[in-house]
């Protein structure tokens, strides 16, 4: 009987685990997985490099069982994609432990020739956090960028409805099987998602959402993408571990400062001092880009879209109004906004000017520059410039 060859890495992916990188040796020594497979127990043992549950494992499951678990994917919707797969993301392949075996609700966007960044951050965000991911999400996604995270709420189910709001493509990655009731709260987002983007995993159906799960998923979210964008993260946190692993396969890290008393904003604050570049709008993730997308990445007035935020601050400009020397209500914002708001016109000024006209500090600059963008206050353009709206 003919075997799909996919089930040769749905076989070696069940033994293995989520997360491992053996296959990579594998590969080194055998002219395919099927050659692997037919070598048998004694081969394998000679390898030297399994354990003894990996062996077992090896022994225990069959290419035919894996086949039969593809045919019962396909029947509950389900799509099994592996690296030998046109539709198995390239830039995920780059990675040294790349999943063996992918599951797939919804159809995957071609990550090769479209950019992607991940979205990540704290579950318990805060409001102004929740809006700027979505924001964030929204613009990237109105110029052709695919947006990924992980599906869960707060900053990752914020990401996830900007990209949609903007009518774009958006890829949850799940630490468990597709079809797990996991998170029931977002299963309707989840079905959305797959609707116009996808839902995928390297746990297969019924896979049940155990912590230790979800920092070996993260691997998958980094690796997709281009850069990982944080928003919002605790001095110990997952999103912190996505941004690790983002580094270690030489991806981007981003991240959007939060004040310095604030409990969600250590963990961002944190990895800027290691690093990570500070945005405050979209521009400043895709002028990273522009070069190796040429003709695809459109910088003119990408700007935080804060309307997604509901607010009310939406009133037309009078446009004989004089646009120099605006005062804040200093009861609704922090004083270096205040400052900062007084300070600027409606010319375009770049960051390292309105450093030295303000005297405010980096991290405290460009904090004062997201809380005033989140309330639509200023506006900024690519090449880290702001001005007063126009």
């Amino acid at each position: 009987m003919l075997i799909d060859k996919r089930a040769y890495w749905v076989w070696l992916q069940h033994a293995l685990g989520a997360g491992s990188s053996k296959q990579n040796r594998i590969l080194m020594s055998f002219a395919s997985l099927s050659d692997f497979y037919s070598s048998g127990v004694e081969s394998w043992c000679l390898e030297g490099y399994f354990t003894q549950n990996e062996l077992a494992k090896l022994n225990s499951f069959s290419a035919e069982n894996a086949a039969a678990l593809i045919e019962y994917c396909e029947k509950i919707g389900q799509h099994v994609i592996t690296p030998e797969d046109n539709e198995y993301p390239k830039p995920l392949k780059q990675i040294h432990n790349y999943p063996c075996a992918l599951y797939v609700k919804g159809k995957l966007p071609d990550f090769s020739a479209t950019p992607a960044i991940s979205i990540v951050g704290t579950r318990k965000a805060t409001a102004t956090g929740k809006s700027a991911a979505r924001s964030f999400a929204y613009e990237l996604s109105k110029r052709g960028v695919v947006i990924v995270s992980g599906g869960a709420l707060g900053i990752d189910t914020a990401a996830h409805n900007g990209a949609l709001q903007a009518g774009g493509k958006t890829v949850c990655v799940l630490g468990c099987g597709i079809d797990f009731n996991y998170l029931m709260t977002n299963a309707e987002l989840r079905k959305t998602i797959a609707n116009s983007g996808a839902v995928i995993s390297e746990y297969p159906p019924s896979t049940q959402a155990i912590n230790s799960n979800f920092p070996i998923r993260n691997r998958i979210i980094s690796g997709l993408t281009l850069g990982t964008l944080v928003v919002e993260a605790a001095a110990k946190s997952g999103s912190l571990i996505t941004a690790d692993l983002a580094l270690e396969q030489g991806r981007d890290v981003f991240a959007v400062p939060g004040g310095i008393t604030s409990p969600v904003s250590q963990g961002v604050n944190s990895l800027i001092k290691s690093g990570a570049k500070p945005v405050s709008n979209a521009g400043e993730i895709l002028e990273e880009y522009i070069m190796r997308f040429p003709g695809k990445i459109n910088l003119d007035d990408t700007k935080t879209n804060v309307i997604l935020n509901n607010t009310k601050n939406n009133e037309l400009k009078n446009p004989n109004k004089k646009q120099t020397g605006q005062k804040l209500n200093e009861s609704e914002f922090s004083s270096d906004s205040v400052l900062l708001y007084s300070k600027l016109t409606d010319k375009p000024c770049h960051i390292t000017e309105i450093e030295k006209i303000t005297n405010i500090p980096t991290q405290r600059l460009l904090t004062a520059i997201t809380e005033l963008e989140l309330a639509e206050k200023i506006r900024s353009y690519s090449g880290r410039r702001y001005s007063l709206p126009r």
